[in-house]
C-alpha cells in the first residue's frame, strides 16, 4: 500500500484511466439490443479502481493543490468548482423550492457527510470529475451510509449487491462494503467513470444509468443515434419517474452555487480532513479499538458502518479514525489483542478447516450447533475437511422447486406443526424438510406475517421420489446481450422464478457480470 503519493504521480495515473467505449449493435437483433464488447465491467473500471485505491487507501493526509487549500469552507470549494449547465426547466424549479422548504434535510445531509466529505471532494478533483456528484449522496440517501430501500440497495451512493460486488465491494457476513462510505465511494467513481465512457461522455447520462441502469439509458442512446437525434441526456425519451433525481441534483448544485440568491445559509464544514484510513489485516475488537482511540464506540461505528458488529474480521479491511489519531495509531492498533472469526464467504457458506468442529464454527459465527445441522441436513456431527456449510441466517439454501405448492397428489396427508418462540419460516421449512414457499402457500402467509407461538401450520411430507429431485444451484453471471427471457430459455426455468430467486424486478435490465443464483431439476 502507498504511504506517500505525490499530485504529479496521481496525474499520471489518471492518464490511465480511459476506459474502452466499444459498443455495437447485436447482429439481427429483433428489439434493437445492443451490447458493450466481451470485457466484463470489472476490466473496464480495473485501472481507475487501482488509482482510487491509491489514492484513498494510504496512510497520509490528501494534500489538495494551494489555491484549494485556501478555502476556508469545504462547500465553498465544491461550489466554486462546479461546472454542469443548469437548464430553465420546471421540473429543477420544482426541486428547488422542496429543498428552500425543507433545509434542515441539508443540514441533516452536511452532518452526515462531515467525517467524508474531504476525501471524496479530494478524489473527484484527482479524477477531473464533476464536483456535483459530491451532492449526488444527498439525492440518494442524505448521505446516510445506513440508508437502504426494499429493493435491497445500500448506503450513501444505493449499490445494489450485484453491482458492487462488480466494482469491488465486499459482501459478508461481518461487512457489507456498500455501507463503507470511503470504499463505496471509490466503488461509485469507478462505476460514473466506466458509464461516462459509454454514454457519448455525458455526465447527467452517466447519473442517470447509475441510478435508473445502463441498459435503459444505453437503449435509449442507441435509439436516438439511430434515428439520427441527439444523444444527451435532455434528448433522450426516458421515463420521468427513473430521472427525477437530476433535476433534484442540479437544483441543489444551483442553490449551494447561489446561497445569497436563494437566501440559504450555506453549510460549513472546515476544509481539512477529519478522517485517515488504516489498513487492518487482523481480526480486531473495535471496543477496543474505541478506547485506544480514546472515542465511542458510537463513534467508531459511525466512522466505520460497513462492519456489521463491533468485530473486524481477520482479513485486509480498512479502519476509518479520526485525523488527529497518533502518527503511529495503526501500529497501537496492531498491538492490541487478536480477535479469531472464521471467514465467511460473501454466500454465506463457510468451508470445514482442520481442527473445525460444529461447536466451534457455531460459537465462531453466533449460532448453534442444531441450527447448522439442520440447514445442511447433518445426521451426525462428523465434518470433513473440504466441506461447505450453509450458516444460517446468512444464506438461502437450494430449495426443492419440483412440487408445486397446489400439488398434493404424490405427498403424504396433511400433517400439523405448533410454532414454537423465536422460529422463523425458514427454520421451520428446514425442520419439515420442506420449501419456504411451499410453507406460506399452503398457510396463506406472506411477508408481512408475524408467526405466534402455539400456531398450527399445514404442511404436506414429500414422496421419496420428490426427495430425490430436489434443486440443485448454480450462479450464472450475465453476459452482453443475455435477457431474463434468454436465460430462461437456456436453463428451462421460467421468467417468474429467476425474479423471485434473486429479488429482482422483470422489467428491470441485466447488466453484464451481474451474478443470478439459479435452481435447477436434478
Amino acid at each position: 500500500m502507498l504511504k506517500k503519493l505525490s499530485v504529479a504521480v496521481a496525474a499520471a495515473l489518471l492518464a490511465s484511466c480511459a476506459v474502452p467505449t466499444s459498443q455495437h449493435k447485436t447482429a439481427g437483433s429483433a428489439d434493437g439490443q445492443y451490447e458493450t464488447s466481451d470485457a466484463p465491467i470489472q476490466d473496464k473500471a480495473a485501472t481507475a479502481q487501482q488509482v482510487a485505491n491509491a489514492l484513498l487507501k494510504h496512510n497520509s493526509p490528501l494534500h489538495p493543490d494551494a489555491k484549494l487549500a485556501q478555502y476556508d469552507n469545504l462547500w465553498q470549494r465544491v461550489a466554486d468548482q462546479m461546472t454542469l449547465t443548469v437548464p430553465d426547466n420546471d421540473d429543477i424549479e420544482s426541486q428547488k423550492r422542496f429543498f428552500i422548504r425543507n433545509q434542515k434535510l441539508l443540514k441533516t445531509a452536511s452532518e452526515n457527510a462531515a467525517p467524508f466529505l474531504y476525501h471524496i471532494v479530494t478524489e473527484l478533483e484527482r479524477r477531473n470529475m464533476p464536483l456535483e456528484l459530491a451532492l449526488l449522496p444527498i439525492v440518494e440517501s442524505t448521505y446516510n451510509p445506513k440508508a437502504g430501500s426494499f429493493s435491497g440497495v445500500l448506503g450513501i451512493w444505493q449499490f445494489s449487491a450485484g453491482t458492487g460486488r462488480n466494482f469491488g465491494l465486499k459482501q459478508n457476513a461481518w461487512y457489507d462494503g456498500r455501507r463503507d462510505v470511503i470504499e463505496s465511494s471509490r466503488a461509485a467513481m469507478d462505476y460514473l467513470q466506466y458509464l461516462y465512457s459509454n454514454v457519448d461522455q455525458d455526465w447527467l447520462s452517466a447519473v442517470a444509468a447509475f441510478n435508473a441502469g445502463e441498459g435503459r439509458v444505453f437503449k435509449a442512446i442507441e435509439r436516438n443515434r439511430y434515428r439520427g437525434k441527439p444523444t444527451d441526456f435532455w434528448s433522450l425519451n426516458l421515463p420521468k419517474q427513473n430521472t427525477s433525481y437530476i433535476p433534484k441534483l442540479l437544483a441543489l448544485a444551483e442553490l449551494l452555487k447561489n446561497t445569497e440568491k436563494y437566501a440559504i445559509p450555506m453549510p460549513v464544514l472546515a476544509n481539512q480532513p477529519q478522517t485517515k484510513v488504516i489498513q487492518i489485516n487482523r481480526g480486531l475488537d473495535l471496543n477496543k479499538a474505541a478506547d485506544l482511540l480514546d472515542i465511542s464506540v458510537a463513534e467508531i461505528r459511525r466512522l466505520n458502518p460497513g462492519f456489521k458488529s463491533t468485530t473486524v474480521p481477520s482479513a485486509s479491511y480498512q479502519l476509518v479514525v479520526p485525523f488527529g489519531s497518533a502518527e503511529d495509531i495503526d501500529q497501537q492498533l496492531a498491538a492490541l489483542p487478536k480477535v479469531k472469526v472464521a471467514p465467511v464467504a460473501s454466500t454465506g457458506r463457510y468451508k470445514v478447516k482442520s481442527g473445525d468442529s460444529l461447536s466451534k464454527i457455531a460459537a465462531a459465527h453466533k449460532t448453534s450447533v442444531k441450527a447448522i445441522q439442520q440447514a445442511n441436513q447433518l445426521s451426525n456431527s462428523q465434518l470433513k475437511i473440504g466441506q461447505q456449510l450453509i450458516i444460517p441466517g446468512l444464506a438461502k439454501p437450494a430449495e426443492p422447486s419440483v412440487v408445486a405448492s397446489s400439488d398434493k397428489k404424490t405427498t403424504s396427508g396433511a400433517q400439523t406443526y405448533t410454532v414454537k418462540s423465536g422460529d422463523s419460516v425458514w427454520e421451520i421449512s428446514q425442520k419439515l424438510k420442506v420449501s419456504s414457499e411451499q410453507l406460506k402457500k399452503w398457510n396463506k402467509l406472506n411477508a408481512k406475517t408475524q408467526l405466534k407461538p402455539g400456531q398450527k401450520l399445514t404442511y404436506y411430507k414429500m414422496s421419496e421420489q420428490q426427495a430425490n429431485a430436489v434443486a440443485k444451484t448454480m450462479t450464472y453471471k450475465v453476459k452482453p446481450g443475455d435477457s431474463l427471457a434468454s436465460i430462461a430459455q437456456r436453463f428451462n426455468v421460467k421468467v417468474a422464478d429467476i425474479v423471485k430467486w434473486n429479488n429482482i424486478k422483470a422489467n428491470k435490465y441485466l447488466q453484464p457480470g451481474q451474478e443470478l443464483t439459479l435452481y435447477l431439476a436434478s
